[in-house]
Order: structure tokens, then sequence, then C-alpha cells
């Protein structure tokens, strides 16, 4: 139920399901709505299923995209809060909320899963639950949990508060992260010109890290040795390399995925103390290759050409 500010409507109340409605009997995600358990010997309210009717008659005007029918289903001195703290009062500024809403979302559908009422006092009952609003033109969908107060109003059961709950963020750890990565895993060479370039990659001892280890060889006579470790930036989240060769040189990149391959942004110093950067592209075209190329390279005040090569996998030692 989000929007911004006075416009912010029940996105989070709002389930994105295309089956609208209520899914009673389905287990709600655990996320930081305070949600008290029945105890063993806790008894369902005798009103659930009457207030369950209520939040019936809310989900289907909900769906049917018609405010004025949602706002019936409310009590008169009705408040919706977002996850935000950000608060609406009464039935009628409740309904031009939804108004703005519909209008800017066609064809959203609510369904909400209910986790069991409780009668706190004669005719208020408490419950909480998970909503998800789907909005399919905008190929959108969001889920929150929430809490409602339902009230009796002349003999009829109301909804009188809706508060929303933030949705958990999604934890991602590095390990799934580097996922991605993966086709890197394992020793390579690149056997362009009259040099040899050997890569192997590998996960660090925890996961949370692939480690690359380089070097580069002429005529048997190794010129640059390195490494690099690749991880996601605890400050931006971004996957980024640190490089660091035995001639002193240094750098760190930014790697963002684009479509099947890899754009690496790559800035640093080198060993004579001059500024350096690159743009690597990426692809794996087998689980054996692997096409790399460099462009727009300037090292200090000159622009080199751009590259192509190939990495191969490297074949593994004949057992003995």
């Amino acid at each position: 139920m989000r929007m911004s500010s006075r416009t912010r409507l029940l996105a989070g109340l709002l389930i994105f399901g295309l089956a609208g409605g209520l899914a009673f009997g389905l287990n709600a995600r655990g996320t930081q709505a305070p949600q008290p358990a029945k105890g063993d010997g806790e008894k369902a309210s005798p009103d659930e299923a009457d207030v369950h009717k209520a939040m019936e008659a809310f989900v289907a005007a909900f769906n049917e995209g018609d405010a004025m029918k949602l706002a019936a289903s409310l009590s008169p001195t009705a408040e919706f809060i977002d996850d935000d703290n950000g608060r609406v009062e009464g039935a009628a500024a409740v309904r031009e909320q939804f108004e703005k809403f519909f209008a800017a979302n066609k064809g959203a559908k609510l369904q909400v899963t209910p986790a069991g009422a409780r009668t706190v006092a004669p005719g208020v009952v408490i419950e909480d639950g998970e909503s998800v609003v789907t909005v399919p033109e905008k190929l959108s969908q969001s889920a929150r949990n929430y809490t409602v107060v339902y009230a009796k109003v002349d003999g009829a059961w109301k909804l009188a508060s809706i508060r929303e709950y933030p949705e958990e963020p999604v934890v991602v750890s590095p390990e799934e992260r580097l996922q991605e990565l993966a086709f890197l895993l394992g020793e390579w060479v690149d056997e362009g010109g009259d040099s040899l370039v050997e890569n192997r990659v590998r996960l660090s001892a925890d996961k949370t890290h692939m480690i690359r280890e380089f070097s580069v060889t002429q005529q048997g006579e190794e010129l640059l040795r390195g490494m690099q470790w690749i991880g996601i930036d605890p400050l931006t989240g971004l996957i980024k390399g640190w490089s660091f060769d035995t001639d002193g040189g240094r750098s760190e990149s930014t790697w963002t995925r684009n479509g099947a391959e890899w754009l690496v942004r790559s800035t640093g110093v080198t060993s004579d103390g001059d500024e350096s950067g690159a743009t690597y592209v990426i692809k794996p075209l087998s689980k054996d290759r692997i096409e790399l190329k460099v462009m727009h390279k300037v090292v200090g005040d000159t622009v080199e050409a751009d590259s192509t090569a190939v990495m191969v996998r490297k074949a593994p030692a004949p057992k003995k």
C-alpha cells in the first residue's frame, strides 16, 4: 500500500496475485510485522468468519477498482498507515487515495492471507496477515505483512485500521552473488602472439570472494605476476575487483552484467605512477572458451588500440 506522500496507496496490502480474494489456510511469509502465535490452548476468534466477510468485501472492491465500494467496507473513522508511517484518516480520505491509486494502476489485483483473528474486546478484533498487490500492466508486484483492526459499527463489522509493515529485504550472500561469475573458475591460457598469459581463478576459503592469479610469460621468462580479488563492495553493493601485480601496479574495477556479457570498468596506477583505465568485455563462448575484449585503454597520455583475445580452459595435467 505504498503511495508517495498523500498519494501512497495500499500497494502493500495489495498483493500482486492475479487470483484476487482471500487465501485462507496459506502460510504467510515471516517478515517484521508482529504476529503473535496462537498458543496450543488458544481458540480462533468466534468473530473470525464474520470479520473475514468484511475483508472479502474490501478485497472484492479493490479488485474491481471501485474506491466507493471499498470505502463502504471501512468504518467512518478508519485509518491507513503505510510502512513509512504515513497516515490517512477517515473513510472519505482513504477513498480518495484509492481513487488515485486505481487511476494510476489499472487492473491492480489484491490477495491477502490472514494469519488468524483475535477478539481483544467486545466488538473489536485484530488480525495479522500478508498482502500481495499485482499490477499486470506494470509487471510489478509487492508484498507486505499487515495488521487489521475490525470494529463492529451499528451491528456490522468494518475495517477500522489497516497498518502495513516494511518488506523484509532479501538477503543474498556474497557466494550467491558470485555464482554469476562461476564460468570464470578454473585455469585459463591465452597463447596469443609471442607471450603466454595464464589465469587461475578459484573461490576463497570462505566463498566470499573469487581470487584470480595471473602471470605473463615471454620466451620462457616471467614478465609479470599478480593477483585480483573479486567480491561485493560493502559500501555500494556492487561486484568489484582489486588487483595488484609484482611490478607495483594496482587497479580497481567494477563488474556489471550486460546480457550474456560482463562489462568491467577498470582504473588504476602503473608501477611508473601513470594513471590507467580501460573497459573489458568478458563473454563466455562455451564452458571452455572465453572472449576478452579490451577497449578504450589509456595509460598515462597513451591511448592503446582495442584488442580481442580468447582464453581457453587449460587441460588438466596427465595423471602419473
